[in-house]
């Protein structure tokens, strides 16, 4: 079921026409013959219009479908309807409703509705258009005469080196370029190649997490047409698992299962109908048939795939699975049963169907959502712990529920922090409790990035992240899973995981970083140091990390009128500035931003100082991309406040926009550079170079535009 359709406020459009728009964010993403039908033209007038626009000749890179299909869709969202992305696309409505669905929730990130768009189709140009036309193309020719490094170009060479990196305890890391939706529906080797593996191994990586959505997985008989080609799905991932088992890997299911269902596909099992939301259901899990599903489906799988290395569970998230899954539950059955109840279930069903399968496949319950956040109270967490089968291990959220202070202003952190190292006193005290009741205990932390900046790889903070380690040593954990979707880069940090761990916590991080950095180690520390002093002044809040600019970075599309649109996680920010910088002031936000701009770009600084090496390089660029994420933040911040009262803020807001330019462009040549810039796996590219140029022509023209005044 498609998001449902909205009038909005569309956005002012940078070019002429509206098909221009179109053509020049997909021309060479998207087939010729694709986008030409979609405006309704010949593929000569496409290319012409191309280069009358400033655009090269393009060769149509195939990868955009594939690996970078998100990116498509986000950039069209606002431009075409359905039925035009669709067939740009490629692909059918039963094929985007499942991207939008299962694609860590894309459609959220669009907003949950898909705006009204007019058709698109081309037509010839007036004199005033063509005109206007010759000035955005000026502007744009420029920046494609030197073209760098291409997109999607990762780990394709072979490694050589097949060193295996051994130490104590498990490391557990998401795919860096693997999908979030059908992982097993493709070959696994393009997005998880021996080059990439290799390079785990040698960081010390023993672990690698995917989606595992069971109804692709398993027979589902509740609509059958959802389980079509399990079979290939498991032969892929058994193939997987045997390239992995060479690296000293093994891999591990992420389930939020049983899923839910809408309700016209319930058919003759109508009565499992539990919580009922928006047209879906879910499988009300005190129903026999659903139990019963769930380990069947489970049992059948590992049966299939004995080598599995295991399973990890969500049981309370944004998913519509269990009659629980959120609070306050409007299934008849579950609404006076406790939620800890039934999540404790949820994980005893399948790890009985494991012991069943005979299976050595670990099942690891991540108590994400056993929390405040879900209304729970600590009581009803340890009751939840104590509950589960005493094989199951039990993961926390290391920084959950945190305390920390920033420009005076008290707040709590709920995950996603490498600024604010855990854990916290919620989570001492529920692996504290998995500890004395049996349970082997996981933190659930971030190690390169977070959505505190997640464009770049890694973040250069290796003494935030040892910092944690140290605190966590001190409970007892030394097995980790070390990122979310975001962070599966093989970084120097995912080595000091495995070096920690190897030292049993009695690690020296001054010997470390000899180790790694060798003659250069004194000035990468003191850089990396000066880095992370800064890091700790980020006005650290959820509403921030989803909802502010920092994350589409210098991308985001400015305008001088105001935005009726409210900013949605992790894609569109337009100017509703209060919705992203609370719980802080403006002026604390802004400040605290200062600090932190002031004191990264001073270890920016100090790493450009230091001579050419690899590693050191990689580090001087994804420490510069981070600073320009932060400085978009700061300075859409500070534009959507401004502009609020243009005539008392002119001359700012003229410098702000500059600032914004010029940003823009340096993040180009950066991406340019480096093609791991800007990427996340469960975003895609979160902008092009073609989205960079862009917004570089919005700047022009909000600078014109703002001199007349």
């Amino acid at each position: 079921m498609l998001p449902e359709i909205k009038r909005v406020k569309m956005p002012k459009n940078v070019f002429p026409t509206l098909w221009q728009a179109v053509l020049f964010r997909n021309y060479g993403l998207i087939k010729p013959q694709n986008l030409a039908a979609v405006l309704s033209c010949s593929e000569e007038i496409l290319h012409t219009e191309a280069e009358r626009l400033g655009l090269l000749r393009t060769e149509y890179n195939p990868d955009w479908a594939q690996k970078g299909y998100i990116t498509l869709i986000r950039n069209n969202w606002f431009l075409l309807p359905y039925k035009q992305l669709i067939k740009l696309l490629g692909i059918d409505e039963a094929r985007l409703d499942f991207i939008l669905q299962n694609d860590d929730f894309l459609s959220v990130k669009l907003g949950d509705f898909k705006p009204e768009c007019a058709e698109v189709s081309y037509a010839p140009l007036t004199e005033e258009e063509s005109a206007k036309t010759q000035l955005v193309a000026d502007m744009v020719r420029p920046f494609l005469q030197n073209r760098g490094e291409q997109p999607f170009k990762f780990f394709r060479n072979p490694c050589a080196d097949k060193t295996i990196k051994r130490a104590d305890g498990t490391r557990i890391v998401h795919g860096y370029l693997s999908p979030c939706g059908d992982a097993f529906d493709t070959d696994t080797e393009t997005h998880l190649p021996d080059g990439l593996l290799a390079e785990y191994a040698k960081q010390g990586v023993n672990g690698v997490w995917l989606h595992g959505v069971l109804s692709t997985l398993s027979p589902y008989p509740f609509d059958e047409a959802q389980s079509n080609g399990f079979e290939a799905r498991r032969k892929e991932m058994k193939k997987l698992v045997a390239r992995l088992k060479s690296y000293g890997i093994k891999l591990y299911l992420y389930m939020n299962e049983p899923r839910g269902l809408a309700e016209n596909k319930f058919g003759k099992y109508s009565h499992l109908i539990g919580r009922r939301e928006r047209g879906y259901a879910s499988l009300c899990f005190e129903q026999k048939e659903t139990r019963e599903y769930l380990y069947n489906a489970v049992k059948d799988l590992l049966c299939a795939v004995p080598d599995l290395g295991g399973i990890i569970t969500i049981t309370m998230s944004e998913n519509l699975t269990h009659c629980h899954y959120l609070p306050n539950t409007n299934c008849p059955v579950c609404k006076n049963i406790p939620p800890e109840r039934t999540a404790a279930s949820v994980n005893n069903t399948i790890q009985k169907a494991i012991k069943d399968s005979g299976s050595g496949a670990e099942l690891i319950a991540n108590l994400w959502g056993w929390s405040p956040y879900m209304e729970w109270t600590e009581e009803q967490t340890l009751r939840g712990v104590e509950m589960l089968d005493k094989d199951i291990s039990v993961m926390c959220v290391s920084e959950y529920d945190l305390p920390i202070v920033k420009g005076g202003v008290e707040s709590k952190i709920i995950d996603y922090s490498i600024s604010n190292p855990g854990p916290s006193q919620i989570t001492k005290n529920a692996l504290k409790k998995a500890v004395e009741t049996g349970h082997k205990p996981y933190a659930k932390i971030q190690i390169n990035n977070s959505w505190e900046c997640s464009a770049a790889p890694y973040l250069p903070v290796f003494d935030l992240t040892f910092e944690h380690l140290q605190n966590l040593a001190k409970i007892g954990v030394k097995d980790y899973m070390l990122t979310w979707t975001l962070g599966g880069y093989p970084s120097p940090a995912a080595k000091l995981v495995a070096d920690f761990t190897a030292s049993k916590g009695n690690m020296d991080l001054s010997a470390w970083y000899k180790g790694v950095f060798g003659e250069n180690a004194d000035g990468v520390h003191n850089a990396v140091k000066t880095i992370c002093d800064a890091f700790r002044e980020y006005p650290f809040s959820v509403q921030s990390l989803y909802l502010s600019p920092k994350t589409l970075g210098a991308a985001n599309l400015w305008t001088l009128e105001a935005e009726e649109k409210r900013s949605v996680m992790v894609s569109y920010c337009y100017d509703d500035f209060e919705s992203w910088i609370y719980p802080y002031p403006y002026e604390i936000y802004l400040s605290q931003y200062e600090k932190l701009l002031k004191g990264w770009g001073q270890g920016c600084d100090e790493l450009q100082k230091l001579p050419s090496t690899p590693m050191i390089d990689e580090m001087k660029i994804f420490a510069k991309a981070a600073y320009l994420h932060f400085e978009t933040d700061y300075l859409q911040t500070r534009f959507s406040f401004e502009k609020r009262d243009k005539e008392k803020h002119l001359q700012s807001l003229i410098q702000t926009a500059a600032r914004a330019k010029d940003n823009a462009e340096a993040l180009l040549a950066l991406v340019r550079k480096c093609p791991l810039i800007g990427f996340e796996t469960s975003n895609h590219y979160f902008y092009n170079e073609r989205n960079l140029i862009e917004k570089s022509v919005n700047m022009s023209q909000i600078l014109d535009e703002l001199k007349k005044n």
